[in-house]
């Protein structure tokens, strides 16, 4: 038996940087940055309006009030989109967004103007200053968002919506990630029932390990399938392994059929067929029995147990892990939280434990361990918004403890 961060050690070596892909921006997000990303451009890429309004020298306007208005002629106009203008007299009249004509230095806006004439086509010829306004007033200064060089991504960043405005805003089409893992999911047992629109029949249960598993993997950006459940019977595992590993996928997961009853077969079947049992059995509640292989062509092997808790254990953190180190991302971090009631451990395992956080009226990050820890229990997975680690040490977690806790999302 292995202890939990022994297994964690050992699944991050045995790791392989997943291939790479280039994807368009649009397309990235959930995926993992392959590469560095660093701005090609300085943002703004020019000095430009924050407001409409007129581009003024402030010291033109120094004296101006409501009460002692500075009256100007306007010199041009400038919208967003245009080149800026120039000049050194007057007012410009400019849109949000448009560059600053060359010799102005400050923006007043529209509000504390009156337009005193306009033009033939109706576009005001002379203003009236009502305030005035400090050198550089509404002015959006290039460069003042980023520089040219500034990172702006780096390898095994997760991307998400805001990655993917500023990879826009600096001109990139694409991005090289990693390519999403491939990996089959497999059920065993003959109490499964294949269709959830049948009534079950004596002794069976719905399958609902295989869609938490493809779930979860989806919100992961896995390319995942179910491969079926398979009756406890060794042959018809050796035919559906052979035919999946011809797809030559990553990863496979299979729950069940992996602790010391007389149908747990997965274990000596797949070292029948030549497998490296990297390790069997880890000293971890719920989901000891759980199994890490290595197949001849290559692909990685988790033999999760069947009930469903520790199924769920058992992705997110032996496979999860596995994931993360192919895409080149840190090992995860655990939070720290309160503990809100006490726990009693009943073995020296690693405990993971269905909890509840919340943030208290102090603005603490607070922990509460639910009831129904048994791994055969789903209902709690309701309320269950993260994972409390109760590490092989400690004996007893008690209430006002700092714990360690791990979000329950993928």
């Amino acid at each position: 038996m292995i202890r939990y961060q022994d297994a964690l050690d050992l699944i991050e070596q045995q790791a392989v940087a997943l291939p790479t892909v280039t994807a368009p921006i649009d397309a990235c997000r959930g995926l993992i940055a392959a590469e560095d990303v660093f701005s090609p451009v300085t943002l703004p890429p020019f000095d430009n309006s924050a407001m409409d309004g007129y581009a003024v020298r402030a010291e033109m306007i120094k004296e101006a009030s409501a009460d002692r208005p500075v009256i100007l002629k306007v010199m041009g106009r400038t919208t967003a989109g245009d080149r800026a203008g120039s000049g050194n007299d007057g007012v410009w009249e400019i849109m949000t967004g448009a560059p600053v004509p060359e010799g102005y230095d400050t923006i007043v806006k529209v509000e504390d103007t009156e337009c005193l004439a306009r033009d033939k086509h109706g576009r005001a010829a002379e203003v009236k200053i009502l305030n005035w306004v400090h050198v550089g007033n509404n002015i959006r200064r290039a460069g003042e968002d980023l520089i040219f060089g500034n990172r702006l991504i780096s390898t095994g960043t997760r991307i998400d919506n805001n990655h993917i405005m500023l990879l826009a805003a600096t001109g990139f089409s694409d991005l090289k990630v990693y390519r999403k893992p491939k990996i089959t999911i497999l059920g065993t047992g003959k109490e499964l029932s294949t269709d959830n629109n049948l009534p079950l029949a004596p002794g069976q249960i719905h399958n609902s390990n295989s869609p938490y598993l493809i779930s979860c993997l989806d919100q992961a950006q896995c390319e995942a399938y179910i491969a079926g459940p398979i009756h406890d019977d060794v042959k018809t595992f050796y035919q559906k392994l052979a035919k999946l590993l011809k797809q030559n996928p990553d990863i496979i997961i299979s729950t069940g059929a992996v602790s010391m009853g007389c149908h747990d077969f997965i274990p000596g079947a797949l070292k029948d067929l030549g497998a490296e049992i990297l390790f069997h059995k880890s000293a971890i509640k719920p989901g000891k029995p759980i199994l890490f292989a290595r197949l001849p062509n290559g692909t990685f092997y988790f033999g999760l147990p069947g009930n469903p808790i520790a199924c769920a254990v058992g992705l997110r953190f032996f496979v999860m892990p596995m994931i993360r180190k192919m895409r080149k991302q840190q090992r995860e971090q655990a939070a720290t939280a309160v503990l809100k009631n006490s726990y009693k451990k009943k073995n020296q395992f690693r405990h993971f434990l269905k909890a509840n956080k919340h943030i208290d009226g102090y603005g603490r990050q607070v922990v509460h361990i639910l009831k129904g820890q048994e791994s055969f229990k789903m209902a709690p997975l309701l309320q269950t918004n993260c994972w409390v680690i109760a590490p092989e040490t400690t004996v007893d977690l008690e209430s006002g403890n700092l714990v360690s806790i791990f979000d329950s999302g993928f």
